[in-house]
This record gives C-alpha cells, sequence and structure tokens, in this order.
C-alpha cells in the first residue's frame, strides 16, 4: 500500500462513486486547448517571478527573539511574507516557478540582498535568515554568502541560518547534509539556529550534531504548555540539550501570560509571539521604520546563555575535541572526574531516547576515559545475541565499520564472558584471554580492553566496551571511571524503558493495541498544525463495523473481543507507518491518513474492507463477514480542527449506513 497516497495535488475533485467490476476507464488526451492553458499559465507565472525581481517588491518582516524576564533582545527574525499573487499562492510555488523560468539563483539573489539590506538597519542585533530548501542546493553557497554578507558591511557573526529538519528523507538532519552544512557554516564564521522544533519529528541526539547556536521552539509546543504534561516534559528536555551544547532557546508564538510563567519554571529564556512584540513591515508595501520595545537592550550571541541555576553543558572545545582528536591529548580543558560525572548526571535526567542516552555515555566516556574505540551492544533476549547499537573510533574507522555490521551470540567473545559475570573487567592483553574472538572487517592488532555490563537492577540491557589500540593501556582508575558513567547510563537506559512503557500504556487501547481517545486528543492537534505547514491534504476516516451487535450475541462478548483485536491488526496492516489508528469507542475507529487526496482514502477503505472481510468468524456467527461503513473527511477542506474533522466524517459515517453498509461516503 506504500503507493496509495501519493497523489499530492490539491486539484479541483468530483466526488466518485464505486466503479462496477469489471468496468473500464477511458483515459483521455490532452487537447490542444489545454495544452495552450498550461503555456499561458507558465507564462503569467514567469511574469510573476520578474515583477518579484524590480525594486522593494520584497515583503519582509522583523520580529524580535526577546529575553522573558525583561525583554531585551537577542536576535531579530527576518521572513519573506507571501505576496499577493493570484497565479502562484504560495512561496513554494514561487520558487518552483523560478526554477521553470531558469531564474532560481537570479530570485535568491535579489532575496538575500534584500534581507541582508534589512539585518544593516537592525544592527547591532544578531538577524535570522531562513536557508530555505532551494538555497540550499546552491554550488559554491557558503562562499556565495560569505561574500554577500561582507559586501554588505556586516559581520557574519550577526546572521543566524535557520534551518529545519523536514519530512523529506534526502534533507533530514539525520541524513548528513545538514551536518556538513552547519559545520561550513561555523568555519566561515556564521551562526547556525534549528526552528520549528515540536512541529517536526528531530530526535534529540540529532539536533546536537548540527550544533546549533539558537533553538526555536514551534508555536504548536507551546499551544497548551500549561495544561499538558507530555509537552512540558518535551520543553525541558529541550532545555536540557540547549544547556548541553551552549545554545540559546527560544519559544515560539507566546500569546498569554500564563505561558511566559510556564516556560520560565520549566528554564525557557527567550520567546517570541504577539504578547512580546507583533512582526513588522521592514520592507516592501507598509514598509517603514522598525520599533520594537526593548531595543535599548540588545543582547549579544556570545554571552553564556542562562541556565536556570543548572550547568550541563558539554563545552565547544569538547566538541571540537571529538570533531579532531588530534587535539584531544593536548586539550587544555581537563575538568575534575566529579564535576564531569555531575554533569553527566544531569544530562542523562533530561534525556529519553536511548540512542541519545548512549550517544551521551559516549561523549563523556571521551573526557574521562579517552580511548580509540568505543562499542554498545544491546541484549537482544528474545533472539539470544548481542546487536551492536554504537561504535565510535577516530583511529581505525575499520573498527567503528567492524562492529556495527557484526551481531553475535550472548555468550561469545569477552564481551559474553564479562557480560555473564555481570561485573567490570579490565583486559589489558585481549588476544592472550581465553575467551579472546575477533570481530569480522576490523583490523587484527595488540588491544586493551575495558568490559562494563550495562545492568540497572535485575534488568541486564548489554555491553559496554572501550579498547586502546596497545597491551597494557588501562589502569584501575579508567575501569572504576567507566563503570560510574556506565552504571549512571544504564539506570538512563532503563527509565527510558519504563518512561515508553508508561506512555505506550496511557495512549494505547488495551484491547487492540490500537492508540485511543486520549492519543487523538493531544497528537491531533499536532497533526493538523504539521499538516499546514507543509500544504498538504490528510484524510480522517471513520469506521463503524456493521450490526457488531449480532456478532456479541449470537457468539459471546468473549468472540466479540477477539474479532476487535483481529481488526485492529488488519487496521495496522493497511496503513503506513506514518499514518495512525485510533480506537474510538466500542465498534468506532478512526484512521489519520497523512498527505493523503480523496482518491487515497477510498483507496485505504477499499483495502480495509477486503482486510475486514478476510477475518475468520465462529461457525455460530450469524453474520457472514465483518463489514464497516466508512465516513470520509479532509483537512483543511471539511474542517480545520480535529472535532469539525471528526463531525464531517461521522456525518459522512451515517450517510454510508443509510445507503445500505459496507460501503464509504465522503463529507459534502
Amino acid at each position: 500500500m506504500a503507493g496509495r497516497c501519493q497523489d499530492r495535488g490539491v486539484a479541483t475533485a468530483l466526488r466518485e462513486e464505486e466503479i462496477p467490476a469489471g468496468a473500464t476507464r477511458v483515459k483521455a488526451r490532452p487537447s490542444r486547448l489545454a495544452a495552450r492553458t498550461a503555456q499561458a499559465r507558465a507564462e503569467a507565472r514567469e511574469l510573476a517571478i520578474r515583477d518579484l525581481l524590480q525594486p522593494n517588491a520584497f515583503r519582509l518582516t522583523a520580529e524580535p527573539i526577546t529575553r522573558l524576564r525583561d525583554h531585551a533582545i537577542l536576535a531579530y527574525e527576518v521572513r519573506w511574507r507571501i505576496p499577493r499573487l493570484d497565479v502562484i499562492p504560495s512561496i513554494e510555488e514561487i520558487w518552483e516557478a523560478a526554477e521553470g523560468a531558469d531564474l532560481l539563483n537570479t530570485l535568491d539573489d535579489s532575496l538575500l540582498r534584500a534581507e541582508l539590506e534589512i539585518a544593516t538597519k537592525l544592527s547591532p542585533g544578531a538577524v535570522l535568515l531562513e536557508m530555505h530548501p532551494w538555497r540550499r542546493r546552491r554550488r559554491g553557497l557558503v562562499g556565495w554568502l560569505l561574500t554577500e554578507v561582507k559586501a554588505a558591511g556586516l559581520d557574519p557573526s550577526r546572521i543566524v541560518w535557520q534551518m529545519v529538519d523536514t519530512d523529506d528523507d534526502r534533507e533530514r538532519v539525520e541524513a548528513g547534509p545538514l551536518y556538513d552544512l552547519s559545520g561550513q557554516l561555523h568555519e566561515r564564521g556564521f551562526r547556525v539556529g534549528l526552528t520549528q522544533l515540536g512541529a517536526v519529528r528531530t530526535r534529540l541526539s540529532a539536533i546536537g550534531k548540527a550544533e546549533p547556536d539558537i533553538l526555536q521552539m514551534d508555536p504548536v509546543l507551546i499551544d497548551g504548555l500549561d495544561r499538558d504534561r507530555g509537552q512540558r516534559a518535551v520543553v525541558s528536555a529541550l532545555v536540557g540539550l540547549a544547556a548541553q551544547m551552549d545554545a540559546h532557546l527560544a519559544a515560539g508564538g507566546i500569546a498569554e501570560e500564563s505561558e511566559v510563567a510556564v516556560l520560565i519554571d520549566l528554564g525557557v529564556a527567550f520567546g517570541q509571539g504577539p504578547l512580546l512584540a507583533e512582526p513588522q513591515v521592514a520592507a516592501g508595501e507598509g514598509g517603514g521604520e522598525l520599533r520594537f520595545p526593548g531595543r535599548a537592550a540588545v543582547l549579544s550571541l556570545d554571552d553564556s546563555p542562562p541556565l536556570n541555576g543548572v550547568d550541563t553543558r558539554l563545552s565547544r572545545a569538547a566538541a571540537t575535541a571529538r570533531r579532531d582528536p588530534g587535539k584531544l591529548a593536548v586539550d587544555s580543558h581537563q575538568p575534575r572526574l566529579t564535576e564531569v560525572l555531575s554533569q553527566a548526571a544531569r544530562a542523562f535526567q533530561t534525556e529519553h531516547d536511548p540512542h541519545a542516552i548512549l550517544e551521551l555515555a559516549a561523549d563523556y566516556l571521551e573526557r574521562v576515559v579517552p580511548s580509540d574505540g568505543i562499542s554498545v551492544y544491546q541484549a537482544d533476549w528474545d533472539s539470544g545475541r548481542f546487536r551492536p547499537l554504537l561504535a565510535r573510533s577516530f583511529k581505525d574507522p575499520s573498527y567503528a565499520q567492524g562492529v556495527m555490521a557484526h551481531s553475535f551470540a550472548l555468550g561469545v567473545g569477552l564481551t559474553g564472558w564479562a557480560f555473564d559475570l555481570g561485573a567490570p573487567q579490565r583486559v589489558n592483553d585481549a588476544d592472550a584471554h581465553p575467551s579472546a574472538g575477533h570481530v569480522p572487517g576490523t583490523t587484527d592488532i595488540d588491544e586493551s580492553m575495558l568490559l562494563i555490563p550495562l545492568i540497572s537492577g535485575d534488568y541486564r540491557l548489554g555491553m559496554l566496551n572501550l579498547v586502546r589500540f596497545r597491551r597494557e593501556a588501562y589502569v584501575a582508575n579508567d575501569l572504576a571511571a567507566a563503570s560510574l558513567v556506565g552504571h549512571m547510563a544504564a539506570a538512563a537506559w532503563r527509565n527510558t524503558q519504563l518512561y515508553a512503557e508508561q506512555v505506550q500504556h496511557a495512549v494505547t487501547d488495551s484491547l487492540t493495541g490500537l492508540f485511543n481517545t486520549r492519543w487523538l486528543r493531544e497528537a491531533g492537534r499536532r497533526e493538523l498544525a504539521m499538516a499546514e505547514r507543509s500544504g498538504v491534504l490528510l484524510a480522517i476516516l471513520m469506521l463503524d463495523l456493521d450490526n457488531f451487535k449480532q456478532i456479541n450475541d449470537s457468539c459471546g462478548h468473549a468472540a466479540g473481543d477477539a474479532i476487535l483485536r483481529s481488526v485492529g491488526r488488519t487496521l495496522h496492516r493497511v496503513i503506513r507507518a506514518e499514518d495512525a489508528a485510533i480506537r474510538y469507542g466500542g465498534e468506532e475507529f478512526v484512521l489519520i491518513l497523512r498527505d493523503c487526496s480523496l482518491d487515497g482514502a477510498r483507496r485505504v477503505t477499499r483495502a480495509v474492507r477486503k482486510g475486514l472481510a478476510a477475518i475468520p468468524l465462529p461457525p455460530e456467527c450469524t453474520l457472514p463477514t465483518v463489514t464497516a461503513s466508512v465516513g470520509i473527511a479532509l483537512f483543511p477542506k471539511h474542517g480545520r480542527t480535529v472535532g469539525q474533522l471528526l463531525g464531517a466524517a461521522d456525518a459522512a459515517m451515517y450517510s454510508a449506513k443509510r445507503r445500505g453498509k459496507n460501503r464509504a461516503s465522503a463529507a459534502r
């Protein structure tokens, strides 16, 4: 079903009835009139692009990011507002049209110069400019940016390039391009910011790899913050992450004093939104002199971010040492062991991602017990094997590659030997040990090892191994220090498992394993916000099993529960990983289908009905098959809130029942 929802167009569509079996759809050839219409539209789009290249054609706004306690200005965010052009209704389509007219770089040149002109007016504050996807694709990007910034008489350290992790796999933060670009920008003296945190699915460990100077939380994360414990937990995690990276964290969309109070209590120091200062038109129609409250007090990005009394950050020097291992040995920053362990303990408390915890453990181990290689294995008790989760080596690339490519039985090798003993071990001549083995693909050289079982209470989670490529390389104090970090990492890892289990239990229907209505209440708003931000359709399907009471009456409630579980498994099989299935109540279910048109929703409906019909029923059941009536509603056509969409889908579902059941109906 992977390709069923690929129709991303928002073209006007007629409601389609089911096509009878055996019927043939005839595809019409495009007429010459249609071709002329398309050509005229392309010409109109090109003229609109050329109009944007005229002087003062860009409409730009500036909005300050201010300190919550006194409104001192940290930076200004400059944004290009959508021009009112009937032929090109969105900025994304403007870039697409510019690319089609071979004016992409010309348009970007004009936009950047307009943005930099505004930046000169906002001196001495830092200015946030968008690193949009089309700009990121330019050849020689960083050199071009540096040339333009210097030509405008600006210091590169005043420019913060905002980037966002998208749903496009080619551009995700984890995929690498943003890491490389962030590093290049920092090398040329620029700043880097990550925005829309909370509206896009970015792992906390991935954020740190971009080393941002500013983190901006999306307004969707602030909405209802005083009531939503889950959102407060996410904000707290971001506060801890920002502290570790020495980054400034700002909240967006602040509209109420109560939100300011909660944010300050959680440790967020900066924000923006209508309560603090409205965006002002800086260029284009309606532009004028910029006047912001608190402008007299302009802060510097070089100031250490407020840490709310807790210092958990890793220094920039430590980050540089990780990138350049040659600097590790001569780094003058060698904090006391107790200080590093205290920082590590606080850092572990702010993270709920198991992989991020292991990354943190590796980071802190590099500071207290520098090694040539680090690896972490998970004990997979179902298969009886060690599964590699993390591997690093600055000296031998084959080490990390070989470790990550090889799993092995729990009792095998030095790793299995130490795991069975359940206590940390120091082996200063690994080859001479009777349990020694060799990881395929790694260099066969002399090794000393520290082997730390990751155990929390009665739960044996895995193994943490450190290696130096020589004999007699570790002393007893090294083992003690590594064991302490390993102990804290194991406790944090186990806590993430418990936390995940609690969260899953809170939002999961115990009978079917699907999400429950609590999840729908908490996540539905974020789903709509993401759909609106990305400009794509979102489909909501309301399913009600037909005549389900007959199953309970003729077969008993135990059989009815078994069939509901089968329905849950069927819905899981039909939808994609990014979609969601919810048990709405009794025999009612809801499906949320991302980036899905009406045609895509109908295809999913047919797959659901086919899967339901295949569910086996007890012989005594009076129904021949399991069927469902389905109502379909689209965002934003049939509503802009979860309640409106559910109401529209519910009405359409009852329309399907009135028409004879076992069919789908779309909202009008």
